[in-house]
């Protein structure tokens, strides 16, 4: 049986404010920046990794390998709002036009502190138990928000206590990405949010949970740079990190081509291998923006444009061989216009269908050996499954 364990309350440390500013309206505006200059990334800052690395961490594939995961569906799905209600057919809408090529990861979202989060909290866990039931094997990507100091008093701890139970009891293996975005501006003080992870990891491992691997996810370092705008945190993205005995993977958001090989991400990267962790790029999609047009986006003008895209994007899987994970978020985000009124005529359209040619070429790229897909990721990955 597994059960929760005496802790004694910790001191706050720090608090966060839920709705300061929004983590996705953020990466929005770097984005959209395409007038901004790319900084020249210095040749010094390319980390230097073992042609074929493997560092034992949690669901780790072996060495030159890299696991394919889609996403999302959102915090919506969780209490059925209805901007929502096509989240699982994009999923599903997906895994047909990869065929064979289905991803291994599915990505998910749950906010458990805010006014609704015991109703996302309950809602979650009830449609994910259906979905590992009755949906083909996966493994999850499960984005957690917290407040620090809601957590750090211990007022989170049932809470922690029926999510791990839950999944402990479905049994697949999940990819907790704990406070992502941690270093947008707005979102976390440093101390708070290095405590809160800690805090959570613990729990975890307090009740004995072993099909969770930690994901410690920020956000491109040198956005500001990039994009001339004040998206980041003051402080450096090292001062939030919990400690190597605690984050399993290193992961990042990267939306803009442009930050794909940025000095900052060149620098993540480095640092990850230089701690021997695996990094996941835990969330991108190929966005389009306006750059005439602050916070407006449009679909590709063309299958080329769309194409170049993808195939820059999947070029830095194969120059990092330690990004051992990624999550491509292929949807039909006009749906998604609930959650950011403000984005000028809403999100793109970044589903597979957009162009008829596109799925094949797609395929084609999913297609090299590096990628791990759902039947191959469910023989690698066998010591927590626990089917039906």
């Amino acid at each position: 049986m597994i059960t929760g364990r005496g802790k004694q309350k910790k001191r706050v440390v720090g608090a966060r404010r839920f709705g300061v500013v929004s983590t996705i309206t953020l990466l929005l505006l770097s984005s959209i920046m395409g007038c901004a200059a790319t900084p020249a990334a210095d040749a010094n800052a390319s980390p230097v990794v073992d042609p074929a690395p493997y560092y034992g961490a949690r669901f780790e594939p072996p060495a030159g390998r890299t696991l394919h995961g889609w996403g999302q569906i959102s915090h919506g799905w969780n209490t059925d709002v209805p901007g929502a209600s096509g989240d699982m057919q994009d999923y599903l809408d997906y895994a047909d036009a990869t065929r064979h090529f289905s991803p291994a990861v599915v990505s998910f979202y749950i906010h458990p502190q805010r006014d609704d989060g015991q109703a996302q909290l309950e809602g979650f866990l009830e449609k994910y138990r259906k979905f590992a039931d009755h949906g083909s094997w996966h493994m999850a990507q499960i984005a957690y928000d917290f407040d620090p100091q809601h957590t750090l008093s211990g007022a989170g701890d049932a809470q922690l206590e029926e999510f791990f139970s839950a999944i402990a009891e479905v049994g697949r293996p999940v990819f907790l990405r704990i406070g992502w975005e941690f270093n947008n501006r707005g979102h976390f003080d440093a101390i708070g949010y290095r405590d809160g992870f800690r805090y959570i990891v613990d729990y975890m491992r307090g009740m004995d949970v072993e099909n969770v691997a930690t994901l410690w996810h920020a956000s491109v370092p040198d956005l500001n740079e990039l994009t001339g705008m004040p998206i980041l945190s003051t402080d450096p993205y090292m001062k939030f990190y919990p400690g190597d005995d605690y984050v399993d993977w290193w992961s990042i958001s990267s939306f803009d081509p442009r930050g794909f090989r940025s000095p900052g991400s060149l620098e993540f990267y480095a640092n990850a291998a230089s701690r021997e962790k695996p990094v996941f790029i835990g969330e991108s999609a190929p966005w389009f923006g306006d750059p005439e047009i602050l916070m407006r986006f449009r679909d590709p003008h063309s299958l080329k444009e769309s194409m170049g895209w993808f195939k820059a994007y999947f070029s830095v899987f194969e120059e990092y061989p330690h990004i051992k994970g990624f999550n491509v978020i292929v949807l039909d985000w006009q749906r998604w216009n609930w959650i950011w009124p403000q984005i000028v005529g809403g999100f793109n359209n970044t589903r597979l269908d957009l162009w008829p040619e596109l799925p094949a070429l797609y395929r084609e790229l999913l297609s090299a050996p590096r990628y791990i897909h759902n039947e191959e990721a469910r023989e690698l990955f066998p010591c927590c499954t626990q089917d039906k």
